[in-house]
């Protein structure tokens, strides 16, 4: 919660200085394709259960989605309204745990983005996934993912080597560097110290901390999703819809069907 909370307001000011970066488009993309090739109901109602600053049910919202979102991190909600303001759509948001789901049969679909390998066991995992079956209607889907254990990010955080990575919006730059200490292979998880360089209006400022990370493969998470009942479930990698070229993938995304 520490970790979200130091930069929300920074990565406020980046979103609303920088446009609808390409991967926030492709993943739009994907999630419109899976609420209109695998759902097997009309999808209009959506829950993002990890929702962060907005990006995607924001909007999704402006799109004509009716959207409700929540995030662990206040100050992340709080982001995520802002943004809605800014749009000026209509978003219901509020703080939850992912891990803590209280809803039944109320949802056409739900995401669960960037968050399975932020959760800190495999009961952390089964509970969100089965939060989020309960959430859906007969026919909605939950669209998921998570970095591959075997892709080239991975080895280079199983390596520990740095992963660096430049921000930039008009009167702020956020330059990210990220290594995987304390890491378990056998587990297959550790921690990952962060250091933020971040150039805003207000002055220069360096943030440290550390999250903690878990890697995944396929096999672990088509398991917890036929554990939780779903029945119909694909994957595929890097948000594209189509068979990819490249032998291996970053992100394996799986979109499974009530």
């Amino acid at each position: 919660m520490q970790y979200y909370a130091r930069r929300a307001y920074y990565l406020d000011i980046l979103s609303q200085r920088q446009p609808l970066d390409k991967e926030t488009r492709r993943e739009l993309g994907f999630l419109e394709y899976a609420f209109r090739k695998k759902a097997s109901r009309r999808v209009s109602r959506i829950l993002d259960v990890a929702c962060g600053g907005g990006r995607h049910i924001v909007s999704l919202a402006q799109k004509g989605y009716q959207c409700t979102g929540q995030d662990y991190t206040a100050e992340r909600v709080e982001m995520a309204k802002s943004r809605a303001a800014r749009h000026n759509v209509s978003v219901e948001l509020k703080r939850g745990d992912a891990t803590k789901l209280g809803y039944e049969n109320q949802f056409d679909a739900v995401e669960a983005l960037n968050i399975l390998f932020l959760l800190p066991s495999d009961e952390d995992v089964e509970k969100c996934i089965a939060g989020a079956y309960r959430a859906l209607k007969p026919g909605g889907v939950l669209v998921c993912n998570v970095y591959n254990a075997f892709g080239p990010e991975a080895r280079k955080l199983t390596n520990h080597e740095n992963i660096v990575e430049d921000r930039r919006g008009r009167g702020i730059r956020i330059t990210r560097i990220e290594k995987l200490e304390e890491f378990d292979p056998v587990v297959g998880a550790g921690w990952i110290h962060t250091t933020d360089s971040i150039e805003a209006p207000d002055g220069h400022h360096v943030l440290h901390d550390k999250e903690w990370f878990r890697l995944f493969t396929y096999r672990d998470i088509a398991h917890y999703l036929k554990n939780a009942n779903f029945k119909t479930i694909s994957h595929y990698t890097d948000w594209k819809t189509k068979p990819v070229k490249k032998p291996v993938a970053e992100q394996i995304i799986f979109i499974a069907r009530k």
